[in-house]
C-alpha cells in the first residue's frame, strides 16, 4: 500500500498543455476541451517570419467564454487581452531551415498584476519556458526574446500560458 507501484499511473501536467502519464510513458491531450476554438482557414506561417497573435490555428481555455466559436481577435488582428493560466494558442508553421531561432514575443503587463510565464512547444514537445516582469502598463509594450531550436518542415508551435494576467500582440521568429 502506497509503494512505488501506487504512483506508477500518476499524471503530470506538461508545458505543452497535455498530460504525461508516468509509468507507461504515454502522452495524452485533452482534445475534448470544452472551449476550444479552431480557425482552419488560417494560413500556415512561414518561418523565419512574424505574425499577429490572433492568427492562431487553434486556441483553448476552459473558462474563457461560453461561446466556443468566437475568435479571440477579429480577423487575426489586434492583441489578446488578459491571457489566463492554462490556456494555449497553436500556430501551424512551415519552418524553412532547421536550427536556432530567436523567438520574440510582444507583451504588455501592468505592475499590479506582475509579469507572465509562458511555455513554447513544437509538435507537443516542450522547448523552452520564458518568464518576464511587468512592462509598466497594459499599453506599455515590451519585447521578450528567447532562443529555440526548430526542426525543418511543417509543424505546430504552441504557446502555453503558465502564469496569466498579461497581453500578447505579436510573435517573431528570426
Amino acid at each position: 500500500m502506497g509503494g512505488p507501484e501506487a504512483d506508477s499511473t500518476a499524471t503530470e501536467k506538461r508545458p505543452d498543455g497535455g498530460i504525461l502519464q508516468r509509468g507507461d510513458a504515454s502522452v495524452a491531450r485533452d482534445d475534448e476541451a470544452a472551449w476550444a476554438h479552431e480557425q482552419p482557414t488560417t494560413d500556415r506561417h512561414e518561418l523565419p517570419g512574424s505574425f499577429r497573435v490572433g492568427e492562431y490555428h487553434e486556441y483553448q481555455h476552459d473558462d474563457r467564454w461560453t461561446a466556443a466559436a468566437a475568435p479571440l481577435a477579429a480577423d487575426g488582428d489586434g492583441e489578446i487581452d488578459w491571457l489566463a493560466s492554462d490556456e494555449w494558442l497553436a500556430y501551424d508553421v512551415d519552418i524553412r531551415e532547421s536550427g536556432p531561432y530567436d523567438l520574440t514575443l510582444q507583451v504588455a503587463a501592468a505592475a499590479e498584476f506582475g509579469g507572465g510565464d509562458v511555455g513554447i512547444a513544437v509538435d507537443d514537445e516542450p522547448l523552452r519556458r520564458v518568464e518576464f516582469d511587468a512592462t509598466g502598463g497594459w499599453y506599455s509594450w515590451d519585447e521578450v526574446t528567447t532562443q529555440v531550436e526548430l526542426p525543418r518542415g511543417l509543424h505546430t508551435v504552441r504557446l502555453v500560458v503558465f502564469e496569466g494576467g498579461w497581453k500578447l500582440r505579436k510573435l517573431r521568429f528570426r
